[in-house]
């Protein structure tokens, strides 16, 4: 049994009779049922188990190619036959300092009542974080429910987003060129893919796509009220494009788990072309326009007005670096030198080690495990983040976490700001 798992001292907290029962393991496709049967109880949705078994029935299963799926499901065993705990690791292809490395994204984490607190979580979360470090991913990140709940498996907060609302009387006015077009069921959505690429193509974290969002070819946005408006330049090339709702007198362009909507733009003109088509369009029967963007991405002097407008920040999810040496061997340093970190990871032994990083101007990273005295002590989340850019070398002084031994190292040419952002839900 390839992928059975049984977990011993790196359980704190158990007692040896609950380690030696605990096992983990990768659900099969027609055990699928039994994962949602625990996310059901533990978020308090309905379940119907006749209907769930039946989706899960047939279907092939390969251990190797199990995980060329979009998503493996853990689930952690206790006495019974059924799993007691719960968690889904989607896998990604994203962005990181010029290269696409596997980014595993943490979805569905669930437990029983009765079987909370027990070390069922943190044995799934282990055995799915080796599964990714074994397959050679580099990042994994998450949306908490508490920030606090996941510092403990080696998560840190990733950069900060910001939702904007603002008045349809102070959104940008004028003639900034192009055409705007309505897309509607059935019309090709390429050119959202091309604006995706265009606004993310440098940032870290965001993930590689092959269309924009698959919900938008499955569901009928007419039935629920969402459209979808393009602004292309003279030339046709697609610029700008939301998609958009009505939430009472708010046009909700905004993309999270409440509303799949969205709004992106190639550059300043795209943004302040939809947006005074929208004010144009919909002054009489919005209030205001709602869209969130990553903090990076200083629109507001775009804006004619910014007195009456609300804005309200939040982090884009939790990050950690899954396997630390891919990772620096990767990063994108500034100019030459030689910074040395000791990594600690709560679940992966493998992170737990002095790094020397050797960084030259036009050539690959170097980096070495060595046994010397590190320039900085840093967990996986705090190295994640730092190194995908959400922080200033500057941010060090306010993280406890982090540890500068050496204060003359190159921080500066490692830990600087990159636009970085998740960019999938799950």
């Amino acid at each position: 049994m390839k992928h059975i798992f049984y977990l011993r001292k790196e359980l704190r907290g158990l007692s040896r009779s609950q380690v030696a029962k605990m096992l983990v393991r990768k659900l099969r496709p027609e055990e699928l049922w039994q994962a949602r049967l625990v996310q059901a109880v533990a978020f308090e949705g309905s379940f119907d188990l006749a209907e769930e078994k039946e989706k899960c029935k047939a279907g092939s299963f390969s251990e190797d190619a199990a995980y060329e799926k979009s998503a493996d499901y853990w689930a952690a065993f206790g006495e019974g036959e059924s799993p007691c705990a719960c968690l889904v690791m989607n896998h990604f292809q994203a962005r990181f300092d010029g290269h696409v490395v596997g980014l595993g994204g943490v979805g569905g984490v669930a437990s029983l009542p009765a079987n909370r607190r027990g070390g069922a979580v943190r044995a799934c979360m282990q055995e799915a974080l080796r599964g990714l470090y074994r397959h050679g991913d580099a990042l994994s990140a998450l949306y908490p429910f508490s920030t606090g709940y996941y510092q403990k498996f080696g998560y840190a907060n990733g950069v900060e987003s910001r939702l904007w609302e603002v008045p349809m009387g102070d959104l940008p006015q004028g003639d900034f060129g192009g055409r705007v077009r309505q897309l509607f069921p059935g019309e090709d959505l390429a050119p959202l893919l091309a604006v995706y690429n265009a606004f993310y193509h440098e940032c870290n974290l965001s993930v590689l796509r092959e269309v924009y969002d698959k919900e938008l070819l499955e569901k009928d946005l007419l039935k629920e009220k969402r459209y979808i408006y393009l602004w292309e330049d003279e030339k046709g090339e697609p610029g700008a494009f939301c998609i958009a709702g009505r939430d009472g007198d708010v046009l909700d362009m905004r993309t999270d788990f409440s509303a799949r909507n969205g709004f992106l733009f190639r550059d300043a003109r795209g943004f302040q072309a939809l947006l005074s088509f929208i004010r144009r369009a919909f002054l009489s029967n919005f209030k205001t326009v709602r869209f969130a963007l990553p903090a990076w991405a200083a629109v507001a002097p775009l804006l004619p007005e910014c007195a009456h407008m609300k804005r309200e920040s939040f982090f884009n999810g939790m990050v950690r670096a899954v396997n630390v040496e891919k990772l620096l061997g990767l990063c994108a340093c500034k100019g030459d030198g030689v910074l040395t970190l000791e990594a600690a990871d709560p679940l992966l032994e493998e992170n737990n080690a002095v790094f020397r990083l050797s960084f030259r101007e036009g050539t690959e990273n170097q980096v070495e495990r060595v046994q010397e005295k590190p320039d900085i002590r840093l967990g996986t989340g705090e190295l994640g983040a730092l190194l995908c850019g959400v922080h200033s070398v500057e941010a060090l002084r306010w993280m406890p976490q982090v540890k500068v031994e050496n204060p003359a190292a190159p921080l500066a040419q490692v830990f600087y700001p990159k636009p970085c952002h998740v960019t999938e839900l799950f």
